[in-house]
């Protein structure tokens, strides 16, 4: 006669080993709801970082649109158009009879070094080795403000 590994049981009573006790369910529900919530917590921090480099590079082509039309006004303008607009503002146009004395610190220095031809070789020299040793990067890099 064989005999089974286990013992016999009616049918009625159930093994201990395979009914899921409660406090598994409730410790896996636990798990499972801070693992959602970290993944949720995860991409609303991405989006928000999404958002906010979307306004950065917004707010970089807003300035550089702002420097580019500032220059072409300034281009433009010239200085009979802006006597009127220095008067209405209680400013002076420079006249030529005007005398401005400003001290000597202020002034720069009409006397030029002489350069050695070869200080300039070796400045040239230097910058070709470090570009061959230290290549550009490809990339740029985002300049903020």
């Amino acid at each position: 006669m064989s005999r089974s590994p286990r013992p016999t049981r009616p049918s009625w009573q159930v093994a201990d080993s395979l009914v899921p006790r409660p406090e598994y369910w409730m410790c896996a529900a636990l798990v499972l709801g801070m693992l959602l919530t970290e993944v949720w917590q995860t991409s609303h921090l991405a989006q928000i970082c999404l958002s906010l480099d979307q306004v950065r590079t917004a707010s970089v082509q807003a300035n550089a649109r702002l420097e580019y039309l500032r220059a072409a006004a300034e281009r433009r303008s010239t200085r009979a158009e802006l006597v009127p607009l220095a008067s209405s503002l209680g400013l002076a146009p420079a006249e030529a009879k005007q005398l401005v004395l400003l001290p000597s610190e202020y002034l720069a220095d009409d006397r030029t070094t002489p350069r050695d031809e070869g200080s300039a070789s070796l400045l040239a020299w230097a910058e070709r080795a470090s570009g061959a040793l230290l290549p550009e990067a490809s990339a740029g890099s985002r300049v903020t403000r």
